[in-house]
């Protein structure tokens, strides 16, 4: 591993036999023995596996060294192969990424490998991970990593291919992901550019102006909600066929201004797979509450219901059984996730209430016969009286439980029954999330459904990372996988040899096994880690950190399962720290309260239009 040239703007010279050739032509070789790893093409081959142990530490060293990440100097691929390498061998980043903190941070909470050669800035790569810290956790596992599908992957591989290119040569980023699920984005900043995905001439100048969002980030969303659709169940997915099948006018549409040649109803009728990418990508997780005022309008106006159907459909694929999720814009580049309370029909059935912190209540009805969206009513909340008001959410997420009397009884019984009431009990102010191993770095958590580690505590405040439900003795740290699913229900996947079973996730830590066994790390909600810890008797830590030291309640540093880079659900409200300054009122409202009115819509003026197609 020579050292490479600068970054030029024409390829080396003719290069045969050269430190180039070499780079290049070992990219291609290590390329390809990744991919058939993955695949499984040697689990039985004994001088395979015997050779990975040595191969990753010579990658690991090259990278430590420094081979070079320069596009032109063919080093740029094979550093991000062999990053790849490691991060598949030891199930972490701890030497993949040995040298780049930011993207080390990325991929160990959420298993995503931003292979960039080193592109995006500080900026881009925290705008990143603010999107993926925000992300409700079954989108990021079964559909960023494909948990439970035919497509699940050790990691998700994010591309910048052209930050590979070297002059008009491409082959290059066509060779630094291997990976079952990837995507690629385009080479450029968080502030580079902006635009609308709002934009509509369509709905006439009673429409107000929308902000624009980050060109980057709008791409990154985009790309990320191709991912959704592998989360989609059946019932979700002959939805998405029946109400485009309805659809005949841009304007049933919520993206009903999409710039492209044919109109966005020509455009989505030939290309269904862009419809959750570009309503749920573009929109949704940008401005829910744009988008349901669009589909508001839509009704309101011309008593169109589509447009209001494509909303609750967004609604359906973001959400689970009880909640959901709004996105509210904080910035160009920003969203907030507030959690939204969620009535089905019936277990997984379509949405018949939302509960929207700050706003009101939506309802919505359905043909029994052909179960198409009749009508939605909203009735405003928090002293809101006029059901015209657009609906702001409240970005601190205080959640209110179902009205009470219900406006029409519940026949006796349900058949099925209604899901369960929306659950109550989150700090309002949020809580405490702590890196596992140094209680110095802490987080707000503002909502529930957040993705994080779980550790547990007894009543004497010792932490723990484990089930106490017993070792296997006989295992060793490079026997086979072994998947536990304790007895009271809960998921926790997952072997770490004689040490016992982790509390939520998966985490194999195998050195030298086979794919799929290797480290994942899943994240669990704060219901997920509270409901674990009390099934056996424990607690979320709810004291503070005393010192750095191993074994230390909240952050458990040093106790295994791979949570010490991860950031760990505490019961801390977050006003235990300074830095927080939102404590709650010293005597509580009956009701939470909002202010007399929401502010009119913003008024920033959109983007003359949007990007001229959207991406692959």
């Amino acid at each position: 591993c020579a050292p490479a040239p600068a970054a030029t703007e024409t390829p080396p010279a003719p290069f045969a036999g050269s430190v180039e050739e070499a780079r290049f032509e070992w990219s291609l070789a290590l390329h390809a023995v990744l991919k058939e790893w993955q695949d499984g093409l040697y689990d039985d081959d004994v001088a395979f596996q015997a050779a990975l142990g040595p191969a990753a530490d010579t990658a690991a060293a090259a990278i430590l060294d420094g081979c070079g990440e320069a596009p032109c100097g063919y080093g740029a691929a094979l550093v991000s192969n062999a990053r790849s390498l490691l991060l598949l061998y030891d199930g972490d980043a701890d030497r993949a990424l040995a040298d780049d903190p930011a993207r080390r941070v990325i991929f160990q909470n959420y298993s995503v490998f931003v292979a960039d050669a080193g592109f995006f800035d500080a900026a881009t790569l925290a705008a990143i991970d603010a999107y993926y810290a925000g992300l409700p956790p079954r989108l990021l596992s079964t559909g960023t990593l494909g948990v439970g599908t035919p497509d699940e992957t050790a990691f998700c591989t994010m591309t910048c291919k052209n930050a590979f290119k070297c002059g008009d040569d491409a082959a290059p980023g066509t060779i630094v992901s291997f990976t079952k699920i990837g995507f690629n984005v385009f080479a450029e900043q968080l502030g580079d550019r902006s635009e609308n995905a709002f934009r509509s001439n369509t709905f006439g100048a009673a429409w107000p102006a929308t902000p624009d969002a980050d060109g980057f980030m709008s791409v990154f969303r985009h790309e990320n909600a191709h991912q959704f659709d592998r989360t989609m169940n059946t019932r979700q997915q002959d939805l998405r066929t029946n109400i485009a099948a309805r659809c005949t006018i841009d304007q049933n549409w919520l993206r009903a201004g999409l710039f492209v040649a044919q109109g966005s109803n020509a455009y989505f009728q030939g290309a269904p797979q862009e419809i959750v990418a570009s309503q749920v990508g573009n929109q949704y997780s940008y401005s829910t509450s744009t988008q349901l005022e669009v589909a508001r309008y839509r009704v309101d106006a011309v008593g169109d219901l589509l447009a209001m159907e494509w909303f609750v459909f967004n609604v359906d694929v973001v959400g689970d059984e009880t909640s959901a999720t709004f996105f509210e814009r904080l910035g160009p580049g920003y969203t907030a996730a507030i959690p939204v309370g969620l009535d089905r029909a019936y277990a997984g059935g379509p949405a018949t209430q939302l509960r929207v912190p700050g706003c009101g209540y939506f309802d919505f009805a359905y043909d029994v016969s052909t179960g198409h969206l009749t009508s939605y009513a909203y009735t405003p909340g928090f002293g809101e009286t006029d059901p015209a008001t657009p609906c702001v959410p409240n970005l601190l997420g205080t959640l209110f439980p179902t009205r009470e009397p219900t406006l029409k009884p519940t026949p006796a019984p349900s058949v099925p029954p209604t899901a369960a009431p929306w659950r109550s009990g989150f700090p309002p102010c949020g809580v405490i999330v702590m890196k596992g191993d140094n209680k110095d770095i802490v987080q707000c958590a503002t909502s529930p459904l957040e993705g994080h580690a779980i550790s547990c505590c007894d009543d004497s405040n010792a932490c723990t990372r484990f089930h106490p439900m017993g070792t296997i003795g006989n295992e060793t740290d490079n026997g086979p996988p072994y998947t536990f699913r304790d007895p009271l229900g809960g998921n926790a996947e997952g072997k770490y040899n004689k040490n016992g079973y982790c509390m939520g996730g998966k985490t194999n830590n195998l050195k030298g096994g086979s794919f799929p066994a290797v480290g994942r790390w899943l994240p669990s909600t704060y219901w997920e880690a509270k409901d674990m810890c009390e099934k056996y008797s424990l607690k979320l830590c709810d004291q503070l950190a005393l010192s750095n030291d191993p074994g230390v309640a909240p952050h458990c540093k040093d106790q295994k399962c791979n949570r010490d880079k991860r950031m760990v659900w505490t019961d801390l409200p977050c006003d235990s720290y300074s830095q927080f300054t939102c404590a709650p009122s010293e005597t509580p409202t009956a009701a939470p309260t909002s202010t007399a009115a929401p502010t009119d819509a913003p008024t920033n003026t959109p983007a003359d239009a949007p990007t001229e197609t959207p991406t692959e």
